[in-house]
């Protein structure tokens, strides 16, 4: 089944309205995109705001987390931007979900 357009966003943005720190999972197994920030960039084209002066310490360094701005107008506006991300296809994806996980699970055991 291919990716459906805007998965990664949905999951993303998901993630952030459930205060969901996303920068301390894999951008690729758990987000499904290469470039977490790219989302970023695109949610804040989009008009949804982000806290940018925190930062988080990870095992190896120092990372700026993805926080939205609490405000009720900026929740708000993520809310409806999610629902516009939640087409027939992506959550079509979703339900599928567990059963690709299952089978990217066995293929990571059989290649060790």
């Amino acid at each position: 089944m291919k990716k459906p357009k805007h998965i990664s966003h949905y999951l993303v943005l998901s993630d952030l309205l459930d205060n969901i720190d996303v920068r301390q999972y894999s951008d690729t197994i758990v987000y499904l995109t290469s470039r977490i920030e790219n989302i970023k960039v695109d949610l804040v084209k989009s008009g949804i705001d982000f806290i940018d002066d925190v930062s988080r310490e990870s095992r190896y360094s120092y990372y700026k987390p993805y926080i939205l701005q609490p405000t009720m107008d900026n929740l708000n506006k993520a809310k409806e931007l999610l629902k516009s991300y939640a087409t027939d296809d992506v959550l079509c994806f979703l339900e599928q979900k567990p059963s690709i996980d299952a089978v990217n699970h066995y293929e990571a055991q059989g290649s060790n």
